[in-house]
């Protein structure tokens, strides 16, 4: 066997140097380099790529005992103002009514005032009182308290209450701003015929004045409203979905007084409907003896 020489050993031991010195480097530029990537990233910076949209991150559930209390708690305010003015304002104009010398629109102008007044008193005065009871609920506690959003939880714990007090609260206030323009119409006798010719124009110029003004705020107020109920397109849909709400409580889970109310609500509606197309064919009774 043929002996290697000292210059062999050395050519070789320089070859295999310089193979290793290619992949050392290489190996030890990778290594460097991880170490240093996983030193830039810290857990805070985890944590906020998560939450910029790394990955999917459930929002986080909050207590809303407070929020629920408030709300049934703060709309009893302007509702109890609405009921206070309507109910004050269902008695006015009763000698008025039985009055001859009133010309057929100023009647229908006065029963329609009378209309609203009663609506707003009824409506407001429910607001309170289903609003007062949520309250009674919410200090018992026995409910689930988190959610993502407030009213998230209104409508998964409180869904009756929480619609209803909303629906009749915004229907009374369209009722109490009927109320009011027919009442400016008639007690300033803007609907009654003026003495002469400018008299007249004056006064349909303050009345078309005044239903314009209200007109303009309440049809604002609607389109407001029906762009954020956020459930429902329009206080149409709303009325609806409340209306099915009942009579589910009535008739699917038979409760007896919800029945009745249901019936008298009905009747109302009938008569209601029933005076106002008689008034409108000129059908109305004599009264004087």
């Amino acid at each position: 066997m043929k002996s290697f020489t000292s210059i062999e050993v050395f050519l070789l031991s320089c070859a295999m140097g310089a193979a290793s010195g290619f992949q050392l480097p290489q190996a030890a530029t990778a290594a460097h380099a991880a170490s240093k990537l996983s030193m830039s990233i810290s857990p805070s910076s985890i944590s906020s790529l998560l939450v910029r949209g790394g990955a999917a991150a459930e929002p986080a559930l909050q207590n809303f005992y407070g929020d629920a209390l408030g709300f049934f708690g703060g709309i009893r305010i302007p509702a109890s103002f609405l009921a206070g003015s309507s109910l004050a304002a269902i008695f006015i104009f009763k000698t008025k009514v039985g009055d001859g010398k009133i010309s057929k629109l100023e009647r229908r102008v006065l029963g329609f005032y009378h209309l609203n007044s009663l609506l707003a008193f009824l409506l407001s005065l429910n607001t309170i009182a289903t609003a007062t009871v949520a309250v009674t609920h919410i200090y018992h506690g026995r409910f689930n308290k988190m959610a993502e959003t407030a009213y998230l939880m209104m409508r998964r714990e409180f869904a009756y209450e929480f619609i209803t007090v909303r629906w009749s609260f915004l229907c009374s206030l369209f009722c109490f701003l009927g109320m009011v323009a027919s009442r400016l119409l008639i007690e300033f006798d803007l609907l009654e015929k003026g003495s002469n010719d400018v008299d007249a124009k004056h006064k349909r110029d303050i009345s078309v004045l005044v239903l314009c003004a209200i007109g303009a705020l309440a049809t604002h107020l609607l389109s407001y409203v029906n762009q954020n109920l956020w459930c429902w397109h329009s206080l149409i849909g709303m009325t609806i979905y409340l209306g099915k709400m009942i009579i589910k409580r009535a008739f699917v889970e038979a409760r007896p007084l919800q029945i009745v109310s249901v019936g008298l609500t009905a009747a109302s509606a009938f008569y209601a409907a029933k005076l106002g197309l008689r008034e409108l064919r000129g059908e109305t009774e004599d009264v004087s003896d």
